[in-house]
């Protein structure tokens, strides 16, 4: 693999038991549980034999599955910082909302409507999700020259293990409920 990344966890990273992600496989990145929050740097490098090349941008593309809460900023030409609460991985973690009309709705979490409170919480039937991140790398194809010369861009993905645990799934449901209006 043409593009290597390193792995600068900050906060919110810890061991999980049981883990699934495969250890020291350098396409992951840390595990991570669900309504945690946590900070890591993902530093970019392209070294293909017998040379290294600079990486001139850095830019994050997407994840599969999308996973609510988490920013990702670029710090420098070869750095993204990860940062914040991932939620709403398990999509199949209930929520039911109660309105004023006094319908009841699953949704998201981080739904964006005028709800009451929350009747039904249930947790996920999945306890590990696999999420990949893609991301979009330049690099400097000849950097002996004076003037950088774009090299392709490459399309990295990386995978982290997100896991779902109750204590911290609880704080944020109870969080969550002070949002209401009842």
């Amino acid at each position: 693999m043409p593009v290597t990344v390193t792995v600068n966890s900050i906060s919110g990273i810890s061991s999980i038991p049981g883990d699934p992600a495969p250890a020291g496989d350098p396409t992951y990145l840390p595990s991570i549980y669900n309504a945690v929050a946590m900070e890591l740097d993902i530093v970019f490098a392209y070294e293909e034999d017998p040379d290294t090349a600079p990486i001139l941008s850095v830019d994050y593309v997407s994840a599969d599955p999308p996973v609510e809460g988490l920013t990702f900023t670029k710090v420098g030409t070869d750095t993204i910082k990860v940062k914040g609460t991932p939620v709403n991985v398990f999509t199949d973690e209930i929520f039911r909302f109660l309105f004023d009309d006094k319908s009841e709705r699953n949704l998201p979490p981080t739904n964006t409507e005028d709800w009451k409170t929350i009747v039904k919480w249930a947790k996920p039937s999945i306890n590990d999700k696999l999420v990949t991140y893609t991301f979009s790398v330049k690099y400097d194809d000849n950097p002996a020259a004076a003037i950088p010369i774009v090299g392709a861009t490459v399309s990295t993905t990386l995978s982290q293990n997100v896991s779902w645990k109750f204590d911290p799934s609880l704080a944020y449901f109870q969080e969550l409920i002070k949002k209401g209006k009842v």
